[in-house]
């Protein structure tokens, strides 16, 4: 909404990673033509029929954000809100390459993810570990992209959403990370058990957690 309402979006929209399709839906509302993508078949459909309800009409579509084979050059703005972090180093490379086809000249990126920063006791582990900002700068410029501004944020959160990692229910996302190689089980064990003790602290279960935030542009 604050990059809506200050004019950081503009043309067609990519959200990757959509989701629910929260940032898609609110997009389309403003006018923009916009492109919901996301890994998740179950998150795709929710995301239709959310939008169905909200009387908008965004593109959703299932899609590798890694290999964006179909859309070349078919994009102004992306927003990504919290996939980087969920990239291994090579999935990040191949990624802002994807961005970088997909995207026309002068397209801008913006992207936040889970940071190394503590805020209030509070760390972000995540199914790959919090990003370094070393990390972001040089993945981003070796794909064609320069960074305008690279700084900390946080992101307000539902904890009850990190608190399933500590004890998942069967409708929790974190309901089986068997997929995930040992460390990363350990994290995301860790994450949840660091949640559940500061739940009880929290008013409306809203925490604020350690994000950094990109805003870069296409280098043509």
């Amino acid at each position: 909404m604050e990059l809506e309402a200050l004019g950081g979006i503009c043309g067609d929209v990519l959200d990757i990673g959509c989701g629910l399709g929260d940032n898609s839906i609110f997009l389309a509302s403003r006018g923009y033509t916009v492109t919901g993508l996301d890994g998740s078949p179950a998150a795709i459909e929710r995301a239709r029929g959310r939008a169905a309800e909200a009387g908008v009409t965004p593109t959703f579509a299932v899609a590798d954000a890694t290999d964006l084979t179909g859309y070349d050059r078919r994009f102004d703005t992306v927003v990504d809100s919290a996939l980087y972090h969920c990239l291994d180093d090579d999935e990040r490379r191949a990624y802002a390459a994807s961005m970088y086809r997909c995207t026309r000249p002068g397209a801008r990126w913006h992207l936040s993810c889970f940071s190394e920063d503590n805020v209030n006791g509070v760390i972000m582990a995540g199914p790959t570990g919090a990003v370094p900002t070393s990390n972001i700068r040089d993945t981003l410029t070796a794909n064609g992209w320069q960074i305008d501004f690279l700084g900390p944020t946080t992101y307000l959160a539902n904890a009850k959403a990190f608190t399933t990692q500590a004890a998942p229910s069967d409708d929790s996302p974190w309901s089986d990370v068997s997929g995930f190689p040992p460390e990363q089980q350990e994290r995301i064990r860790t994450m949840g058990e660091r949640m559940a003790t500061i739940t009880a602290l929290l008013d409306d279960d809203q925490i604020h957690l350690p994000m950094t935030v990109v805003h870069a542009h296409r280098v043509d």
